[in-house]
């Protein structure tokens, strides 16, 4: 691996980002609060990136705070065979999740949230490959310029490894990528499952019958087998 970052491309860069926490600031856990939902995801999955996309759309008139962990497809697959067509996204999604990470733990959720978007635009909606350059230009964009350092830097694995341990247990070895969380109750669901993205009104009716949900401890699962392919539009 290069020891200097690849150029970045695409859009320019969006908001200056802060200074970085030193080591022992790193807390993923330190500002959650009643009222937060938090999204364990994997960013390299388009399951996942559609349901962000009503998660993101709904929240933004809810009032609820989100903050944004780690569910790496990798460690959820680990000692299992990775078809050859997925290991390129599950390897660029787990370097991005170090990323993400490092900003959680600074308390800098609406960073992750917005390099998270970042990432998912350039690679759902305008087919960027996998890879450093997405990570940088989606960092540069995002108003975090040292994505590519953050992806390097081993403390952050920790925290990916940290957040597995945290949300596993809550969901079940069955499940991954996309899980929520919700602070009051504690109480997390795999899902929801989305194709496409609802948005407006229907996005705000979904998130408060999921969110009714999360209240319901006695609540486990409810599903159907999907049909069609990801619709990113």
């Amino acid at each position: 691996m290069s020891d200097a970052p690849p150029t970045g491309k695409g859009r320019p860069a969006g908001r200056v980002a802060a200074d970085k926490a030193t080591d022992s600031d790193l807390d993923p856990t330190a500002s959650a609060s009643a009222d937060m939902i938090t999204f364990f995801f994997d960013p390299g999955c388009p399951w996942t990136w559609i349901t962000s996309r009503w998660f993101v759309d709904a929240v933004s008139r809810s009032g609820h705070d989100v903050r944004w962990r780690a569910f790496s497809r990798t460690l959820i697959n680990a000692g299992n065979d990775i078809p050859d067509e997925h290991r390129a996204s599950m390897r660029s999604g787990h370097r991005a999740l170090r990323v993400i990470e490092s900003l959680t733990a600074e308390g800098r959720h609406g960073d992750a949230g917005a390099f998270y978007t970042e990432y998912g635009t350039r690679s759902f909606v305008e087919g960027e490959g996998p890879g450093d350059e997405l990570l940088v230009a989606a960092g540069e964009a995002a108003g975090v310029p040292d994505a590519w350092e953050r992806a390097n830097d081993d403390i952050n694995e920790a925290l990916i490894q940290a957040a597995f341990d945290e949300i596993r247990p809550h969901v079940g070895d069955d499940v991954g990528s996309p899980s929520i969380r919700l602070e009051s109750t504690g109480n997390a669901i795999f899902g929801p499952i989305v194709d496409p993205a609802p948005l407006g009104d229907v996005a705000d009716a979904m998130l408060k019958a999921t969110v009714a949900l999360l209240e319901v401890p006695e609540f486990f699962e409810l599903k159907r087998s999907r049909t069609a392919a990801p619709d990113f539009s």
